[in-house]
């Protein structure tokens, strides 16, 4: 995603109006904010803009993707190093949280940590002090934390996935980003500030996209969110000789093929249902079992159905 948080979070919706206006409420505090939302939706745009409207906003965003951190370097990466600590640690090194002192630390995809990284974490946020791997003495530390999820954590505690006094020290704000098929005013918007930028980025006169082009955008689903109509637009940029962008230079791939393509069998309909749903709805399975017509208790047994498959 492209890091231009003035301009990506402005929108014409009321779902975003509302997220907007969530997040000028807390940026002046120092409360601790979760940002939950589907891929794609912009989570780490939200993140940005709450620190640059927050008062540390003169300091660093120091930004973890969770996701891509390995459990065996978890400390390490984020608490920091001394020389020597292991094989490879040829000199000291800070972590993200030493080097996010003073600013924001944004947490992106917390829900893929381990119980045991969970664990380790809370206690760094208890304390504000660290320990670096390697060394015996703490580190105070002085953070404003944001995490990030496209998870359903209340579920993930409910089945012992996380932990529970963590999700309460991280979400004292809860802000859902609304997927882009339920903001579809804003389409047009972002649709042409993507526009005005690659046409920057690869040295082309400003295009225009077309009325019909326009309603091609606003009619289709976005399964990849923001992150998904900023590539197409980035693509439509590229392969265009004109100075006007036409339905035609917009392809997308169907989301769901049909039955007689497929031949589902009841149960794997089922199956396909229920993962669709709870995709749209981002896990709130709340929400997916009175879709489905079912209590939450039997949503629960064919979730854990699915997971052991």
């Amino acid at each position: 995603m492209i890091k231009r948080a003035d301009k990506l979070v402005h929108g014409a919706s009321p779902t975003m109006i509302n997220v907007l206006n969530i997040v000028h409420r807390v940026a002046a505090t120092e409360a601790n904010v979760l940002i939950t939302g589907e891929n794609g939706t912009g989570k780490e745009i939200i993140a940005q803009e709450i620190h640059n409207r927050s008062k540390r906003a003169g300091e660093l965003m120091i930004s973890v993707d969770m996701g891509s951190v390995p459990e065996t370097l978890f400390e390490s990466e984020l608490f920091g190093h001394v020389k020597g600590a292991f094989t490879d640690a040829r000199e000291d090194r800070k972590g993200k949280f030493e080097l996010a002192n003073y600013g924001t630390l944004f947490l992106d995809e917390i829900s893929n940590l381990s119980l045991h990284s969970q664990s380790k974490l809370l206690k760094a946020l208890q304390s504000r002090k660290i320990t670096r791997v390697g060394s015996n003495n703490e580190v105070p530390v002085d953070i404003r934390l944001i995490c990030a999820t496209n998870g359903d954590l209340p579920l993930m505690v409910s089945e012992g996935k996380f932990r529970e006094d963590l999700l309460y020290r991280i979400n004292t704000i809860v802000i859902e980003v609304p997927p882009l098929r339920d903001r579809v005013d804003d389409i047009p918007i972002l649709a042409n500030y993507f526009l005005k930028v690659y046409c920057e980025k690869y040295g082309k006169e400003q295009m225009k996209i077309n009325t019909h082009a326009l309603e091609k955008l606003a009619n289709y689903d976005w399964p990849g969110n923001v992150r998904e109509l900023q590539h197409s637009i980035e693509k439509a940029v590229i392969m265009s000789d004109s100075s006007v962008l036409l339905p035609s230079d917009f392809e997308f791939k169907p989301v769901l093929k049909s039955l007689q393509q497929t031949e589902l069998t009841l149960e794997e309909m089922e199956k396909k249902m229920i993962r669709e749903s709870l995709k749209r709805h981002g896990n709130n399975i709340s929400v997916v079992a009175a879709k489905l017509g079912i209590t939450r208790q039997t949503l629960y047994n064919k979730m854990k159905k699915l997971d052991s498959e």
